[in-house]
Order: structure tokens, then C-alpha cells, then sequence
């Protein structure tokens, strides 16, 4: 941004008149620099009107623009700071809040068919709720570029679909196709994390994670914080290894977004069998999956109050 822009930037929020006043331009003039900040990322919306927000979000925002926008070099710069700087400024952030910000929730094809969901643990529930649904490009992913999961991969809901839409950073999808790409991203094996409360008026995003990108997961995996209670929520869930149908592939070990899983060998069995540590699992049901003989699945495990009704920073 150049430092004109800075001093408008700075400026926020304010009308559009006092805006022309103040840089002596036409409220028509200020109306499309608006917009044009905006489209860039650099400002977002907000209940007083559009102002900058802080660095997290800058991130976040100018990242996944209208593609057009975003450069390379723009790309090479924020995974230069997040290597730098942001990494341990995003683990900081998540162990401060408490309770945790974001929570994983199961995947839906992994959940047992005798298990009744709370509805915001239940993606089917939080997009049926939804009025308009938008999915954008991981923010994560994009700069990270450690892996070959997919990018578009970031479901927004309502108000937040509306800025990507706005900003052409996505486009309104029917409901049907978005479960459809939803379930072509559980197959993926990408963990879906939401905001962490009891809440179906919360919820305004469905982030479908990886472990080696993530800016929840990743800056937790590196301080090999991810057995703490702290920084992200787990699911109601963990999952369990059925040694009898344990084949040793080691599809399951490939799959956890969260290195849960190791193979190990197993007093009275000639092979090693898949083991999960359930300090590490978060039970989003991603290994149970990839399991073909089965030989996995998501047990229950955690009462309904894991789920906070309220939260500080999270107003529902």
C-alpha cells in the first residue's frame, strides 16, 4: 500500500463524507477506494465499517483475493515472515485463549451410523443452517506450500461468504455442490476445524485443514505443544485400532494429520499393528478413512460440555 493509502487506512472507521473531507476527495472517489482496499485485503469488514483489523488477518485476507491480485513475490514475503515471526506470534495467540479458539470436528463419513451429532459438531448441520455458502482458497496452504491437498478447501457461511464474494475471492455455490466438494475433501483426508462454541449462530467458517500448512495445527505440531488441552480443541472423539483387522499398511500413519499414529509391534502378533496415541488423536476420523480393512473407527468420548456454550472472544 502506498503511504496515501496508509493515512486513509488509518483513518478508519469513518463515513464516506468524513473520509472526502478530510482527503478533500468526492464521496464517489472514496466510495471506490474503498472497495478497491478492500477487493486487496487491506481492510475488512466490520460493525463500525470497514478498518484495518490487525497483521493475523492481513494475512489471511490478502492471500486469498481475487487471484489476480496475488503475486508471487507477495506469496515468498508472508511465508518469509510467518517463518520468521508469525509462526510463534499464531502459537502465542492460541495458547492465550482459552477456552481454545478453533475445534476439530469429525468428518462425516467417519462417524459411526448409531452416533447422533450435536449440530455444531455436525457439518451437515452448520451447512444446512447456512444462507449462502462461498469456498475460497486455504490461506494456509497458499504461502505454506508444503503439500498437494487441495486449495480450495475453505467453506464460508453467510457475511463472511458475502466479503469473499464481494472481494472475488470466490463465488456463490448451491448447497449441493458444496457437499459434494466437501466430501471429494474428507476423502482428501483433510481435518475440518470450526470455531470453538455451542453455537449454530457461530459458526461462520468450516476450515479444512492439514497438518503441515495449518496455522493452528503447524505452529503447535513444531512446539510439540499438540498433547496439551491447550491451543486447539479436540472433537468428542478418538479413534481405535482393531488389532484383529490390522493389515500393518501404514495408510492410516500417512493420514493423521497429527502424527497420532505409529506402527508398533504387539506382544503375541508377528506383525506390527497401527497404534494411536489418544494424547495426540483429535479425533477428526481422517485415519479411519484411509483405513480399507476397517480395521479403524471413532469412539465417542468426551460429554457434550467439551463444547463451550459461551466463549470471550467468540460472540455467537
Amino acid at each position: 500500500m502506498t503511504p496515501v493509502e496508509v493515512e486513509f487506512i488509518m483513518a478508519l472507521p469513518a463515513s464516506n463524507r468524513d473520509l472526502a473531507a478530510k482527503f478533500n476527495q468526492k464521496e464517489k472517489a472514496v466510495e471506490g477506494k474503498i472497495d478497491d482496499l478492500m477487493r486487496r485485503g487491506l481492510i475488512h469488514p466490520s460493525p463500525k465499517g470497514p478498518v484495518f483489523w490487525d497483521i493475523l488477518l492481513l494475512r489471511d485476507e490478502m492471500l486469498t483475493s481475487d487471484p489476480a491480485l496475488v503475486t508471487l513475490k507477495m506469496v515468498r514475503l508472508w511465508r518469509q515472515y510467518y517463518e520468521e515471526v508469525l509462526v510463534d506470534e499464531f502459537k502465542d495467540m492460541l495458547l492465550s485463549i482459552k477456552p481454545p479458539l478453533f475445534r476439530v470436528i469429525p468428518l462425516r463419513k467417519a462417524v459411526p451410523k448409531d452416533v447422533e451429532l450435536l449440530p455444531y459438531e455436525d457439518i451437515c448441520a452448520i451447512l444446512n443452517t447456512s444462507k449462502k455458502v462461498a469456498i475460497r482458497e486455504c490461506v494456509c496452504r497458499i504461502h505454506q506450500q508444503k503439500c498437494n491437498m487441495p486449495l480450495h478447501s475453505c467453506i464460508q457461511f453467510n457475511d463472511r461468504a458475502d466479503y469473499a464474494i464481494k472481494r472475488g475471492a470466490a463465488e456463490n455455490i448451491p448447497l449441493e455442490k458444496v457437499f459434494e466438494i466437501e466430501s471429494q475433501l474428507e476423502d482428501a483426508g483433510l481435518v475440518p476445524m470450526v470455531a470453538n462454541i455451542a453455537s449454530m449462530d457461530a459458526p461462520g467458517y468450516v476450515c479444512m485443514c492439514c497438518g503441515c500448512c495449518c496455522a493452528a495445527i503447524d505452529p503447535l505440531k513444531r512446539h510439540n505443544l499438540l498433547r496439551h488441552e491447550e491451543g486447539l480443541a479436540r472433537s468428542r472423539f478418538v479413534a481405535l485400532v482393531g488389532i484383529d483387522k490390522c493389515t500393518s499398511c501404514g495408510k492410516c500413519v500417512k493420514r493423521c494429520q497429527f502424527g497420532a499414529i505409529k506402527m508398533v509391534k504387539v506382544e503375541g502378533e508377528k506383525k506390527r499393528n497401527a497404534f494411536v496415541d489418544p494424547e495426540l488423536c483429535y479425533g477428526c476420523g481422517a485415519c479411519v478413512l484411509a483405513c480399507e480393512q476397517e480395521a479403524l473407527r471413532l469412539k465417542m468420548v468426551r460429554p457434550p460440555d467439551h463444547i463451550p456454550k459461551e466463549h470471550p472472544v467468540l460472540i455467537p
